[in-house]
Order: C-alpha cells, then structure tokens, then sequence
C-alpha cells in the first residue's frame, strides 16, 4: 500500500515522502508522479529503504494526481464515454485529485541541521575572565 506524506515548508513548497511496502513499489509510484510531471528530479533521493522524497508545489502536485487520474479513467471505462462529448472525465478527474491530495497525510516541517555548520568556536576563542581595568572602584 502507497502512502504520501507532505509536509508544507511555506508558499507553495511542498516536501513529498512516497513509502510504501516494497522498495519496487515506492520507485513505481515515484516514476508515476515523475512521468506526470508532478517533480523534476531525474534521480530518486532515498530517505530509507521504502521511502523517496522529493521537493515540488501544490499546484504541480494536484495537475500530476489530475492528468493520472485522467489516464487511469482513460484506460479502464473508456468505453463508457464512447461517442460522448463534454468535461465529464475532466470533471470526475478533478474530483480523484482533489481526494488523493486530501488523502495525504501531513507531517510537520522539520529543518534540518548540518552538523559541519554547527563548530561556532573556529572564529575566536571564548572566555569569562573580568578584563582588567585602569581606574579602581
């Protein structure tokens, strides 16, 4: 089973997390939202051994579940809508987006640190000694 996980790190920034129960799985829906242009990292960036993240918008994020959307019902009851003319598989298609991005659970934005940036002292050195002063009190 696929699940996303989205964290909102501002306007329009979306970190989206693919797990799933199988490595083949997570690298199947990480090329499906790829090919659909929902992001445009060529190499998958593994978080863990089930899970890819990737950066994209929510603007971009909901087109790419749309045009999937839009495919899958092209494929599977395209038959249904033979000879019929209108915005019916737009319309039903932007109805599966919106309920696939409704289904992604959120996580909050954690930032992450650099270990390498945190050696604070390299510029000087630090003490707690009084300085000595030329008039007494």
């Amino acid at each position: 089973m696929v699940k996303l996980h989205v964290v909102n790190c501002g306007t329009e920034n979306l970190q989206v997390f693919v797990t799933s129960d199988t490595r083949e799985e997570t690298e199947q829906n990480f090329w499906s939202l790829y090919n659909w242009r929902a992001t445009e990292q060529a190499d998958p960036e593994w978080a863990d051994q089930t899970t890819i993240v990737f950066w994209t918008g929510k603007t971009r994020l909901i087109r790419a579940f749309r045009k999937a959307a839009i495919n899958g019902i092209y494929n599977s009851h395209s038959h249904k809508f033979e000879g019929k003319r209108g915005a019916l598989i737009p319309a039903i298609a932007e109805k599966l987006a919106a309920r696939r991005y409704r289904n992604c659970s959120s996580k909050p934005y954690l930032r992450q640190v650099s270990v390498s940036n945190l050696n604070c002292h390299a510029l000087g050195t630090i003490s707690a000694e009084k300085p000595d002063s030329d008039y007494s009190v």
